[in-house]
């Protein structure tokens, strides 16, 4: 167990550091299959030294049917598959965690996995049969365990692969369509720049009208000049809600306001008091030239939010007369609803839910149904985008633009600066940051699957490609397990007629001689003595002269199978030839025992064979060679025959025993 751990704790190391050199190649994410190679290719390199090195110093002992090459060669396979399969599931699984925290799991996951193959298949001793003693049913059902194996695990590393490529290209379509919505929100966002720059230009252009420098001189016909002025203008332009002169006090001069037929001329009795408004307060505070874009909100009216909802803008410019002196302001209000209808339009063009939002997180496009214009009722003051997005908003407040995944999605974003001008003014930048000019932040909002919708028809065709492609590799596996299967029944039967008597399906003369050797070289390491039997039938010749070879062929097979029953499944048994018989038995006991086998095998000879209705007799004599040691080992054959010649001269069914030496013909062996 401690080698074990031994060997656990250096793979984990040589994962690790392995792991943290590729990071250090930044090899590009569209070649991760070369750092699947690599890192594959040199962990099973340094598991081979690693398991050859424990194997050197006795830390590791190998099964006792493998040897270290072949150890070696299974060690370095284990590593290239278990790597290879947990570099491919790794980038599937998608979790926040540290380099480190992945670097750490991989070595963890791959060592033990790594360790505990090795250990129970090239370490562990098996209770395996031998590959040459294994039965045919055995070796077929070996490679069929085999080729599964191989076909599922080469399936699973392609399915693996493909899982691989398909992530990648969808993430690589992922990025170049959020990097395509940058564009689409800066044409978005420019297109509602030009709009308000073109009301901060027309509200500049009227706060220096001649014919409002003719009102403040006192001229009595400027008030009707300048009233037609905004009427033309409000004509011209529909999206101007409302064009306004205010005094200094914030009182309404000269009001127009957009009819619901055309632009109406607001009596003096209507006009109001809007010196307590904000836009007011801000507006009055700049200098000649310069306008004030306010932040955008609904309309109001004697003091209530004017239904249905009008989103405004208004941008405001100060009105000096001839002496320098400043007298009021020039006010557009700028109707936000003409701008929601285009940003309806572009929300077709953008692969995600358009939003626009302002400075503190209110929604004022989108979320129209709970959450947009929030900010102007005060019982859902709450409903920022925070609430509905936690952890979103401080990402996106202190950037001007950028695109960032989040668990709702991908949000990419761009900043509407209304006030902000170009570095060359920074007294405008100044002022602007003083009254607090709006900045909105316009923001699409994606999923994932919408970024990549159109990259998912390739899914189906390359489901169907693996389909086919396990398919045909299946159909493969199995014409190739077929065949395999009919060379290893042709290969049984070559065996069979090499080794074994075609008609009793014994052991032949061959392979008896060989079992023989290997058994009495055995027998002189072990000095355990061996028995042979020579056996051969007596009267045999008459029943084939009689009932011909088809009888004789009966009468064999009978004999064989009777044998069979009489002897035990660890002694060896064959036909020599003819009718001639041989069985060599280890561990037989004592001689006593030996003399009553050659009885019951006698008394089973005795007994008539029927075929065709016809009782056949046949005979036994059989000779006894016991191995001692000292005595010459190719003896023993030689001496069994010569016991069985003895045997027939003596009468029909009888057994004699070839004479040992003196000094072994009292012993007695025990199993």
């Amino acid at each position: 167990m401690l080698n074990l751990l031994l060997l656990f704790t250096f793979l984990m190391s040589a994962e690790m550091l392995i792991m943290q050199a590729m990071q250090r190649l930044e090899i590009a994410v569209s070649f991760f299959w070369l750092e699947v190679f690599l890192d594959a290719t040199l962990i099973a390199f340094i598991t081979v030294l690693i398991v050859r090195l424990f194997i050197k110093t006795n830390r590791l002992t190998i099964r006792h049917d493998l040897n270290s090459e072949s150890v070696l060669l299974r060690a370095g396979l284990i590593a290239l598959t278990v790597e290879t399969m947990l570099m491919l599931i790794f980038p599937l699984i998608r979790v926040s965690a540290t380099g480190f925290a992945v670097t750490l799991s991989d070595g963890v996951v791959f060592s033990l996995i790594t360790t505990l193959l090795i250990h129970y298949l090239l370490l562990k001793p098996a209770n395996l049969v031998p590959v040459n003693q294994r039965t045919l049913i055995d070796k077929i059902l070996a490679l069929r365990g085999f080729l599964l194996f191989c076909y599922l695990t080469s399936l699973s590393l392609f399915l693996l692969l493909l899982l691989n490529v398909y992530q990648q290209q969808q993430q690589s379509y992922i990025t170049q369509a959020v990097a395509a919505e940058k564009p689409q929100l800066a044409l978005i966002k420019n297109s509602l720049n030009d709009h308000i720059s073109k009301a901060a230009l027309d509200t500049l252009m009227l706060a220096r009208q001649e014919n409002l420098q003719d009102l403040l001189s006192g001229d009595p016909e400027a008030r009707n000049r300048l009233t037609n002025d905004y009427l033309n203008l409000a004509s011209i332009k529909p999206v101007y809600e409302q064009i306004r002169y205010l005094n200094a006090q914030g009182v309404e001069e000269i009001r127009v306001d957009q009819g619901s037929l055309e632009p109406i001329v607001i009596s003096t009795e209507n006009l109001q008091d809007k010196h307590h408004r904000y836009y007011f307060k801000d507006s009055l505070k700049l200098l000649a030239g310069q306008v004030y874009i306010s932040p955008m909100d609904l309309n109001i009216e004697h003091n209530q939010i004017e239904l249905p909802f009008k989103p405004i803008v208004r941008t405001a410019s100060p009105v000096f007369d001839r002496q320098g002196n400043k007298q009021g302001l020039v006010i557009i209000n700028l109707n936000a609803s003409a701008l929601f209808t285009q940003l309806k339009g572009d929300a077709k063009n953008t692969a995600g839910e358009l939003m626009l939002l302002n400075e503190d997180g209110y929604w004022m496009f989108g979320r129209e149904r709970d959450a947009a214009w929030a900010f102007m009722f005060p019982e859902y003051k709450d409903r920022t985008i925070e609430k509905y997005y936690p952890g979103i908003w401080q990402k996106i407040i202190g950037k001007d633009r950028g695109a960032f995944l989040s668990p709702y999605g991908y949000f990419i974003f761009d900043t509407i600066a209304t006030g902000r001008a170009t570095p060359e003014d920074p007294q405008h930048n100044k002022l602007a940051a003083e009254l607090h000019w709006p900045e909105w932040k316009l923001i699409s909002l994606a999923s994932p699957n919408s970024l990549s919708k159109a990259y998912s028809n390739f899914l189906p065709p390359l489901a169907m490609f693996f389909v086919l492609t396990a398919m045909v590799t299946g159909v493969g596996t199995i014409m190739y397990f077929r065949i395999q299967r009919k060379n290893l029944i042709s290969q049984q039967q070559i065996e069979q007629l090499a080794h074994h008597d075609v008609l009793t399906g014994l052991n032949n003369r061959n392979i008896f001689i060989q079992i023989l050797e290997l058994q009495l070289t055995q027998s002189r390491r072990t000095q355990e003595p061996l028995a042979l039997l020579y056996m051969d039938l007596d009267q045999f010749k008459p029943i084939n002269d009689r009932y011909g070879h088809e009888a004789g062929d009966y009468v064999l097979k009978q004999f064989a199978a009777r044998l069979k029953q009489i002897l035990r499944e660890s002694d060896l048994l064959a036909r020599l030839g003819g009718d001639e018989f041989a069985a060599l038995l280890s561990s037989y006991g004592n001689k006593r025992q030996l003399e009553i086998i050659a009885e019951r095998i006698i008394s089973a000879t005795e007994e008539p064979v029927s075929f065709r209705g016809q009782q056949l007799q046949v005979g036994i004599s059989i000779g006894i060679a016991l191995h001692f040691q000292g005595l010459p080992l190719e003896s023993l054959l030689h001496e069994a025959d010569q016991a069985m010649y003895k045997a027939k001269r003596m009468q029909s069914n009888s057994y004699c025993f070839a004479e040992a030496p003196e000094e072994h013909q009292n012993v007695q062996i025990t199993s």
